[in-house]
């Protein structure tokens, strides 16, 4: 019974109650960097697969046949789904008192636990990206790798077609700045290929950082500036000189720096993303949210005999990317 850890009389006594309630970022911040997919109850998993086209025709020779090209099948990744639920059992006169306190509602909707915890999940999936499994808030080990079977963040990812590796940690973990972007924008104009090696085209849309003030107003005044701070590591004192960066990416703010209990985890603080979100998976990250059974909120449940209210609230899903192309991260310490 959570909510009774208040004792009774202390729900009923005169003095005026009030919760403290968390504030997050609008929902959706997070879910921008998954594509959502619907799950199929037939099964416990949904497959993503990556498909990739050997490129590039061929000159070909007069009365000679044409040079076949084929269409392969890359990494794979099952996202095996799960069930989290959450339930508050609260007394009839408990029930009653928090009423006339105006807190009924709030201290007995389950339905935004589940999303909650849906969106810690996906920052965790993030934060802690560059280990191959975490344990969650609930004690299960969360899986954290990618088709390659390398965790999501990391040096050594692998290639289903070629001997080529490649990485997606910004080498030397260096602070965001004009030049630093520089380097985080090369590593998807030269080293994002397909599975054969060959360079393909994914364009970077989107800065992430987390809460931290010194991050959000960095990436305020390197988007939002009319002339830049620095040029090419300089100080810039020409104010006339146009900042090539101003309303280039899209900002996203996310709690990534936490703990699977959420609770602040420094040491992530400074990290930021530069990535390719949205559009056509093939040319984005691969990241997805898989979906069977969208948050629900179950009828309460009553035992009238004893007078006891129950709140349920459930939904079925599971997080996974197939590919660490299209998210690059700068572990950054300042």
């Amino acid at each position: 019974m959570l909510i009774n850890s208040m004792t009774l009389p202390a729900v009923q006594d005169l003095v005026r109650k009030s919760f403290v309630k968390e504030i997050h970022r609008p929902a959706g911040d997070v879910r921008r960097v998954f594509h959502r997919e619907k799950g199929d109850w037939s099964s416990d998993r949904k497959r993503i697969v990556e498909v990739d086209r050997e490129r590039f025709a061929e000159q070909k020779v007069e009365g000679q046949a044409s040079v076949q090209r084929e269409i392969a099948q890359g990494y794979t990744k099952d996202i095996v789904r799960k069930t989290i639920s959450v339930t508050r059992v609260v007394s009839g006169e408990a029930y009653k008192a928090l009423t006339a306190h105006k807190l009924a509602q709030y201290a007995t909707q389950t339905g935004k636990d589940v999303v909650d915890k849906i969106e810690l999940d996906m920052r965790n999936f993030i934060g802690l990206g560059d280990g191959s499994s975490y344990t969650d808030n609930g004690g299960f080990t969360i899986d954290t790798t990618t088709g390659d079977g390398q965790p999501f963040l990391d040096t050594a990812h692998t290639l289903k077609k070629s001997s080529t590796t490649y990485t997606n940690i910004l080498s030397g973990a260096p602070s965001v700045s004009e030049t630093s972007l520089e380097s985080a924008e090369d590593f998807f104009a030269y080293n994002v290929t397909d599975n054969y090696g060959q360079r393909v085209s994914m364009k970077p849309n989107t800065i992430i950082t987390s809460e931290k003030a010194t991050m959000k107003n960095r990436i305020s005044r390197i988007l939002g500036s009319m002339s830049p701070e620095q040029i090419e590591g300089s100080t810039n004192f020409n104010a006339g000189v146009k900042n090539t960066y101003r309303n280039k990416y899209r900002h996203l703010v996310i709690e990534f720096d936490v703990t699977a209990l959420n609770v602040s985890n420094s040491n992530l603080a400074f990290y930021w993303f530069l990535a390719s979100l949205g559009g056509m998976p093939e040319t984005s990250l691969q990241a997805y949210y898989v979906s069977w059974l969208s948050p629900m909120v179950a009828p309460a449940e009553r035992n009238q005999d004893k007078w006891i209210l129950s709140y349920t609230a459930r939904a079925c899903y599971g997080i996974g990317a197939v590919s660490g192309k299209g998210m690059l991260v700068s572990k950054a310490t300042t």
